[in-house]
């Protein structure tokens, strides 16, 4: 049975969604994997959602996520304490428009989402990011690698249809199919996603220079450096 939390008419007009994969040992994050070894994969993943849970869950603006398995028993992780929606489609892109096409069917006027793989996100860029919706109609924070790790939109449109994900040429595709379609973008300053050892690197070379305190992030990676 699938689990859900019902959503009710928005009360904010802004929805912020993590897309996730329920934590186990070989399903998440595989490329990371073939170096940290699945179970120290799976523990930094699940430090990764417990700690955007606990920097987003609190804010003005409902948090949603949406996660796969679709039959995975997701909502248990936070106790049902948050909307939980399998994500539904064949392909990454055609579940990234389900979920716009979702939530702005119900509503919602603002809607960004990101991934579960950027935990050092800050609260002030995805405020930035509802703001800049304000002027645009798509908002992108690109990756170092030359994909993106936020897009927030005005509406349900299809930027991701006939994109392949997963290559360096995703956000300069994105744009130019926005574009393409007369909408105007804004795009936030660069950042990373962690996908391989040296994100993990980068990412402890980062905590070291912030007080952002995700500290089931930094426990986790205290654990792996110490092997």
């Amino acid at each position: 049975m699938k689990e859900t939390a019902p959503m009710q008419t928005p009360v904010s007009q802004e929805a912020l969604v993590i897309m996730a994969r329920y934590p186990e040992a070989g399903a998440v994050k595989t490329r990371l994997a073939l170096d940290l070894g699945p179970q120290a994969t799976l523990s930094l993943y699940r430090a990764f959602i417990d700690d955007l849970a606990g920097k987003f869950g609190f804010c003005h603006r409902p948090l949603v996520w949406y996660y796969l398995p679709e039959s995975s028993p997701f909502a248990k992780l936070f106790s049902h304490r948050y909307p939980c929606r399998p994500q539904t489609g064949s392909s990454l892109q055609e579940r990234m428009l389900r979920i716009f096409e979702e939530l702005f069917g119900e509503g919602y006027k603002r809607v960004v989402v990101i991934g579960a793989d950027v935990p050092h996100i800050p609260v002030v860029a995805v405020d930035e990011a509802f703001s800049l919706l304000d002027d645009a109609d798509v908002v992108l924070r690109p990756s170092c690698d030359g994909g993106y790790h936020l897009i927030g939109l005005t509406a349900a449109r299809d930027l991701f249809s006939g994109i392949p994900m997963s290559t360096d040429r995703v956000l300069r595709d994105t744009i130019e199919r926005a574009k393409s379609m007369g909408l105007s973008v804004r795009c936030q300053a660069p950042s990373f996603d962690i996908d391989t050892v040296r994100d993990v690197e980068h990412l402890e070379r980062f905590l070291a220079t912030t007080d952002d305190p995700l500290p089931r992030t930094r426990e986790a990676l205290r654990k792996i450096l110490l092997k």
